[in-house]
């Protein structure tokens, strides 16, 4: 008979740690997928003009050379975080603590008599914790206010953080447990 109550009692226990580790391990899965502000949405600025982030990011294309060069600069709250010439096909990255915070390509530059204009396309920004998370409702918007569409979301990037194939088998495990021991216990 004690082998029983031992049994039922580590049962018990492995059931009340599966619970007491199943948020912490949602938690962590979370926080190790980058919260991502920007997915992919291409956006076009004049020569002069620039484009405003989320979290205070500018990003300022300050001049187009006719050899196709773009000497574009990213600024937070004033201050200049990075400059660099850049030409089609190039990307742009700015990390900060060995984390991604942009990556742009140049899809094409633009130079005429009249005008120059840098497209990019994707763009991606990711959300810096090194500062306040952003507003929900607070868009991304352009000094320029020019609308440029952007690639829709993929719906398969919907799911639940942390509720992957480890949670899911973590539940069932559990579930199929706590079931044998109140089966047994009926009996």
């Amino acid at each position: 008979m004690s082998t029983g109550i031992n049994y039922r009692q580590s049962v018990l226990l492995f059931i009340l740690i599966s619970f007491l580790v199943m948020p912490t391990l949602a938690v962590e899965a979370a926080e190790i997928r980058p919260e991502v502000l920007l997915d992919g949405t291409g956006i076009f600025i004049e020569s002069g003009d620039s484009w405003e982030f989320s979290q205070g990011y500018v990003f300022v294309v300050k001049d187009v050379n006719e050899d196709g060069g773009a000497w574009v600069e990213l600024s937070l709250d004033g201050a200049l975080l990075k400059d660099v010439i850049l030409q089609e096909g190039d990307v742009f990255v700015y990390s900060r603590d060995s984390k991604e915070i942009f990556n742009m390509t140049v899809d094409t530059i633009y130079y005429g008599s009249d005008a120059e204009l840098v497209t990019f396309k994707p763009v991606y920004q990711y959300r810096d914790i090194a500062l306040p998370a952003p507003l929900p409702d607070e868009p991304e918007n352009s000094s320029n206010e020019s609308e440029v569409p952007s690639i829709p979301d993929d719906p398969s990037d919907r799911n639940i953080p942390g509720f992957g194939f480890l949670m899911s088998l973590l539940s069932l495990t559990s579930i199929f447990i706590f079931s044998r021991f109140f089966i047994n216990k009926l009996k």
